[in-house]
């Protein structure tokens, strides 16, 4: 979103994000990287910041002089990257050419979260912080009235995010800064579960509770929810959106930011994997009860509500459960008796979103043999 300067821009800010889908990682990590920079002026990279994930507290990645920053994560696995606030420090200004400019003297930026992402074998590039300094940051929470505790935060959690076009994604910082504005206008939001209308902001850049729909400027704003998760659906007559995952607890602000957020999709374009079905499949693991008596475990984690389809067949048996997923992990077991000869069970998880995005998994076990009772021997 632009943000104009002055102090009504500083107070309407939803905190920029740009996302872009990579190359396939190899192992079993795939990389996040992007530039943390600040609030209403991308000329500001914040060096010597400190980003980590929220499901993963031993990982952690320092930018650099451009605010650049680069850090491993588990692949197949739910990750929610934020910047520490930090500073104050002296952060250098540069021209969209990357030409140093100058100098921004005593910055202090505050934590922001992104979106929560699920890692599934693409890199995730240039996913950016845009991070408020206390003007902007404080000034922000007076407009919109978020109650915050004694450390400034809020008492709840605040959701942002962006109905952006499809010319902000899948491009450079560069580019970015050239397509600045860049909101899909007529844009409605709604959160699973349900936490209410959001705030969007005007032609004037400032969060309207009058307005009925995203402007050009795109702007979408959740001032004050309760901890939980929340897949947001964005819809518009003229354009499909992607949705996206906001992980929230209290004190959290929760930056989903184009291109990611609610980016827009055009033709026959499907979301990017990252952005949906925060759930997987952890283990499908068979074990002998008895001589004849198998079973198999089915584990499942999941950081929203899934609607979850496991069909397990071996052999003539075949298996179908369609259980509901809370955040968290769940284990299903199936049985099998010594009727079922088959060496190996086929494990099939279709799980799907609120948004109705879905992707299938396929495991093989092995199933432990039927040990034979032994014939008694005549006398």
């Amino acid at each position: 979103m632009k943000r104009i300067l002055g102090i009504f821009a500083a107070l309407a800010s939803a905190f920029l994000l740009i996302g872009a889908p990579g190359a396939s990682a190899a192992g079993k990590t795939v990389t996040i990287s992007g530039r943390a920079f600040v609030f209403n002026h991308m000329d500001t990279g914040i060096s010597n910041a400190t980003i980590k994930v929220r499901e993963f507290p031993k990982l952690s990645a320092t930018t650099n002089e451009l605010g650049d920053y680069s850090l491993k994560v588990p692949d197949d696995a739910n990750v929610t990257p934020y910047i520490e606030s930090g500073g104050p420090a002296d952060l250098t200004t540069r021209n969209i050419d990357g030409e140093v400019t100058g100098t921004s003297p005593d910055v202090h930026w505050n934590e922001i979260d992104l979106q929560t992402f699920h890692t599934r074998g693409q890199d995730i590039e240039n996913a950016n912080f845009q991070t408020p300094q206390d003007i902007e940051y404080k000034g922000l929470k007076a407009l919109l009235k978020v109650p915050s505790g004694p450390d400034g935060r809020p008492e709840q959690c605040v959701i942002v995010t962006t109905s952006s076009a499809r010319d902000v994604r899948g491009v450079d910082f560069r580019t970015y800064w050239l397509n600045t504005p860049h909101g899909v206008e007529g844009a409605t939001s709604h959160a699973f579960p349900d936490i209410g209308a959001p705030t969007y902001f005007n032609h004037n850049v400032i969060p309207d509770p009058n307005q009925p729909y995203s402007s050009k400027d795109g702007g979408i704003i959740w001032p004050i929810v309760p901890a939980g998760t929340y897949r947001v659906v964005t819809a518009s007559p003229d354009a499909r959106f992607a949705s996206f995952l906001a992980t929230c607890a209290p004190g959290r602000v929760v930056n989903a930011n184009p291109p990611w957020g609610a980016y827009e999709l055009t033709g026959d374009e499907k979301p990017l994997a990252a952005s949906n079905v925060a759930a997987g499949v952890v283990s499908a693991k068979a074990v002998r009860k008895s001589k004849t008596k198998r079973v198999l475990a089915v584990s499942l984690k999941s950081g929203e509500a899934i609607d979850a389809t496991v069909t397990v067949k071996a052999g003539s048996k075949l298996i179908k459960r369609s259980p509901k997923l809370a955040p968290g992990t769940k284990k299903l077991t199936f049985a099998f008796g010594a009727k079922i000869k088959a060496k190996r069970a086929k494990v099939t998880v279709k799980l799907a979103d609120a948004s109705g995005v879905s992707f299938t998994t396929v495991k093989k076990a092995n199933l432990p043999k039927v040990i034979k009772k032994k014939a008694k021997k005549r006398r």
